[in-house]
């Protein structure tokens, strides 16, 4: 098939500027896409801005991040933000950068997309874990919030690297696993307690379960993966950014 005919074949699958490229979902991915394409995303959603709001403020908390991505000396950028979401940190980034995203909620595309329509065919459904772009095509790559529960961590952390111009900023950050722990329930050994207020928050029953049962050591994978790459503590201790300048 020719380019043009490839060409034409995304944009018709895109349906709306966003470019279908994922395939059938499984683990923790799945959870987590049912998770944000359904009704317990816009209930969770005001929790998720209090808990910023306690680190600091929603801006300030996602620019303890973003710095670290716009230590780049270019004013047109190109860059990939994996685990888009909604588009909440596109604001935050300089005018002249041409931004790419991906997700695995489908929804939460369309949503960045009525927000930002000048991002139309820069999104992509597709998976942290199976990035649909040639190698070394953007200056920086980043995850802000969601990294933790990737069906693949160390396979996403080498397609960022991979589709990463060397020397380009990498930069994945997330609340540090293993908070609920902090939760009353787990500290009196009645551990259903925390399930229950979780629930009651918005997650649904499967996201329950992950949270409560995740046991991946995050910060010996990023080390051993990215080399060299350097940890901060964000939001008042609650959360961790790891960063590197990619050496792929």
């Amino acid at each position: 098939m020719g380019e043009e005919a490839t060409a034409m074949q995304d944009t018709a699958a895109s349906g709306a500027g966003i470019r279908d490229a994922i395939g059938p979902l499984i683990g923790r991915n799945r959870i987590a896409a049912d998770f944000y394409d359904g009704p317990g995303w816009p209930r969770f959603r005001r929790w998720e801005q209090g808990f910023l709001m306690f680190g600091g403020g929603v801006r300030h908390a996602r620019m303890e991040i973003v710095r670290h991505v716009l230590d780049i000396r270019k004013t047109n950028a190109m860059g990939l933000e994996v685990g888009i979401g909604d588009g909440e940190n596109l604001a935050l980034l300089p005018r002249g950068w041409e931004v790419h995203g991906v997700d695995v909620a489908r929804t939460r595309l369309e949503v960045c997309l009525a927000r930002y329509p000048s991002i139309s065919g820069r999104l992509a459904w597709a998976e942290g874990e199976a990035l649909p772009y040639e190698d070394a095509t953007f200056d920086a790559c980043w995850s802000i919030g969601g990294f933790n529960y990737f069906r693949d961590h160390e396979a996403a952390l080498r397609e960022m690297q991979r589709v990463t111009r060397r020397g380009g900023p990498l930069v994945v950050a997330d609340e540090v696993p293993g908070l609920h722990r902090a939760g009353i329930g787990h500290l009196i050994g009645l551990p259903w307690i925390d399930a229950y207020w979780l629930r009651a928050l918005g997650l649904d029953r499967a996201f329950v379960e992950m949270v409560l049962s995740f046991d991946v050591d995050l910060d010996g994978l990023v080390a051993r993966v990215w080399p060299g790459a350097r940890r901060y503590r964000i939001w008042r201790g609650m959360g961790y950014c790891w960063v590197s300048r990619n050496e792929y």
